[in-house]
């Protein structure tokens, strides 16, 4: 059985997308007073279906410092693009608020694929237009870390969340608008929760840039979901202190053995060839959302 330090629900989450400026938005909300975060950032409970069959409790056993803030979140990426996430969510709290972060749909694709590589999750003999093949398959296992396009389809996933949460439920932000005016996304995040603006956040440092990795076998270990020396772990360490050793040790290890570089360009063919796939959701969004 898992303690519950609370039993306050969550009542905020951030659901994608996934290489859009979402592991800064985290950190800087952190250091708002009103808000408390899971000790982990990534909390794949409503997606994945051995850990939601454990129930609440485990899922509040990632928040055990919650001390009565106002707001009580957690983020997970691949939420967004989930079909069975919005109605686990809907049955656990019906008045969660949400927020995405959206970025053009091809460089986020792109970002992702590199991203992907980076971690030894993509086969390097495997380049971005084969990728887009393989997307079905992909789609059809749940593989959300390699379905970089069907990812930012933000019209259809939001569609999907739409059927169970009212539009002003959802808060959505574009990363350049992070990047360029991180301030005044604030303000209008904290005005979304109804919670005091605070102007002591440190928005200089942006986190999780493109890069690339110094020891590839170290990243492999740090991110895999499947690694059995984890799992061995996982058993013999009490799960307090699993959760401190992710947010602590874990997260330095994955700082350090990050190199900030920029990603190759795409070509004009392949550009052009994955902004058609784009197209048509990427309208109905900005029509939804009178762009």
């Amino acid at each position: 059985m898992y303690r519950v330090v609370q039993q306050k629900k969550v009542n905020l989450l951030i659901i994608g997308a996934q290489k859009a400026g979402t592991t800064s938005l985290y950190h800087y909300l952190k250091q708002h007073p009103e808000i408390y975060f899971s000790e982990v950032k990534e909390v794949t409970y409503f997606v994945n279906d051995e850990l939601f069959e454990k129930g609440d409790d485990y899922y509040h056993s990632f928040f055990p410092k919650y001390n009565d803030e106002k707001i009580k979140a957690s983020a997970y990426v691949h939420m967004l693009p989930s079909e069975k996430a919005p109605q686990r969510v809907f049955d656990y709290n019906p008045n969660m608020k949400f927020i995405v972060m959206l970025r053009d749909p091809l460089e986020r694709a792109y970002s992702a694929y590199n991203y992907a590589l980076k971690n030894g999750w993509e086969d390097k003999n495997v380049n971005f237009e084969q990728a887009l093949e393989l997307e079905p398959e992909r789609i059809k296992n749940e593989a959300f870390d390699l379905t970089y396009f069907y990812n930012g389809l933000y019209n259809k996933h939001l569609k999907c969340w739409q059927q169970y949460f009212p539009q002003e439920n959802f808060l959505l932000i574009w990363d350049t608008d992070l990047r360029s005016e991180p301030k005044e996304v604030l303000g209008k995040i904290f005005t979304f929760l109804n919670i005091g603006n605070e102007e002591n956040i440190d928005v200089t440092k942006e986190f999780n840039k493109a890069g690339r990795v110094r020891f590839k076998g170290l990243q492999k270990f740090l991110l895999s979901k499947n690694s059995i020396i984890k799992k061995l772990l996982g058993k013999l360490i009490p799960r307090s202190n699993r959760v401190w050793i992710r947010s602590n040790v874990l997260s330095k290890l994955y700082s350090f053995n990050h190199v900030n570089t920029s990603n190759p360009e795409l070509n004009c063919v392949q550009q052009e060839k994955i902004e058609f796939y784009f197209a048509k959701d990427l309208g109905k969004l900005k029509n939804n959302l009178n762009l």
